[in-house]
């Protein structure tokens, strides 16, 4: 069914009407908008006020490529004082301060004399005139948000917003900045995985996780390499990127070192540190010559590291993998010959669940010892279930992949 908020065919129009829509329908709403984000106080009540989009006060509502050709503002909140708020809003184009003085000479064309111009954006242009009011997309999400356990259109607002961001990276329209921020992965029973959905939010948490301090101080992650070009396969039931551990100006040899590895998969979210097929030679030697009884005593210390997050978060599960690839060509969706998977948790003698199994870890050891031409990987880290980890849906729940990355810190050492 086609959402309430599709009325446009340009992103810019669409989510503009999405806002103003609610605050026109919700006045408790745009008493909030007025108040908290612009820090302005009307002549009137709220509910005295007209709220305009894509058209001048007092005239008929244009089509959308006239106001297109002509330029109209995307809103307006006014009074018949002469006190009015302008928006003006983009996602995909920039900002400019021509269109913004243009707006600001045709509300005084028109009457207005106490006039509050409002500027909205993917992603802020560092030059804007002084007397406009700055604001991203990403913090009218938030604001939403925040209101929504009180307002039905606040909360239908912040769902649009994440719909059309959505299929603005889906269509690789979105080159820089975001409609929304990170407020946690929202998957589970009630609300099932989706390739567009994973694909946002994983997005919205590699920017993030690409500012942290602790994973470059910790990891020495290279914020600026960049991660995968591109994020593919519509049908599958899993979205992943990286972050890079390459020293600076390295980044083309991204796969010669470890990387911090963030999978969004149908069931899990998985934080694992992933050591290639082709890492670097001193990584490699220093894994054979660990032996496996050195790589069983590296592995009990990475679950050592990993029990503050299972305090945490109880469901979550330290989590080792192995896998051998083949790839028919260089863009294919690789064949799976043989994967392991196991709690490394089965690798420490100790009492309780899950059982001890060593087996399992000596056989990903010795696949990647004696991998033989073929084509194996492996991975260390924390497998998130959100069944289990409801903490996942948290604000804070980075805090939780940092934690896991900079726990497996002892295999990432071998790599220098």
């Amino acid at each position: 069914m086609r959402n309430i908020f599709d009325q446009y065919t340009q992103p810019e129009n669409r989510v503009t009407h999405a806002l103003m829509t609610s605050l026109q329908r919700d006045r408790r709403l745009l008493r909030l908008f007025l108040r908290e984000l612009l820090g302005v106080t009307p002549p009137c009540r709220p509910d005295k006020l007209t709220v305009l989009e894509q058209q001048y006060p007092d005239e008929e509502e244009p089509s959308e490529e006239e106001l297109e050709r002509r330029g109209i503002p995307d809103g307006w909140i006014f009074d018949d004082t002469g006190w009015c708020v302008f928006i003006e809003s983009k996602v995909t184009a920039k900002l400019g301060i021509d269109q913004i003085k243009r707006h600001r000479s045709t509300a005084e064309r028109r009457g207005f004399n106490q006039i509050t111009a409002v500027a909205i954006a993917a992603r802020l242009p560092s030059i804007l005139p002084a007397d406009t009011i700055l604001l991203e997309w990403r913090d009218i999400y938030a604001w939403l948000r925040r209101h929504a356990p009180s307002s039905e259109w606040a909360a239908s607002t912040a769902d649009y917003l994440e719909i059309a961001e959505a299929k603005l990276i889906d269509s690789e329209r979105f080159v820089e900045g975001t409609l929304t921020m990170f407020s946690g992965f929202p998957f589970g029973h009630d609300r099932p995985f989706t390739y567009l959905e994973g694909k946002r939010v994983l997005k919205l948490s590699m920017e993030d996780l690409r500012h942290r301090s602790d994973l470059r101080e910790k990891l020495r992650m290279n914020p600026k390499a960049p991660g995968r070009s591109a994020i593919t396969g519509r049908r599958s039931d899993a979205v992943w990127d990286f972050l890079s551990l390459t020293r600076a100006g390295e980044a083309e040899t991204f796969t010669n070192y470890p990387h911090l590895t963030l999978g969004i998969v149908a069931q899990a979210v998985e934080a694992m540190v992933t050591v290639p097929n082709s890492v670097n030679s001193t990584m490699r030697r220093n894994l054979i010559e660990l032996g496996e009884a050195g790589f069983q005593s590296l592995t009990s210390g990475v679950v050592k590291n990993l029990k503050p997050i299972l305090r945490k978060c109880p469901g979550a599960a330290p989590w080792g993998r192995g896998v051998q690839r083949r790839y028919p060509s260089q863009r294919a969706t690789p064949y799976i010959d043989a994967r392991i998977d196991f709690d490394l948790r089965t690798a420490v003698p100790r009492s309780g669940t899950p059982k001890v199994q060593p087996r399992w870890l000596s056989a990903a050891y010795n696949s990647f010892v004696h991998k033989a031409g073929s084509n194996y990987q492996m991975q260390m880290g924390v497998l998130f279930r959100y069944d289990r980890c409801p903490q996942l849906r948290e604000a804070d729940a980075l805090d939780l992949i940092a934690e896991a990355w900079i726990a497996c810190k002892p295999l990432i050492d071998l790599a220098r």
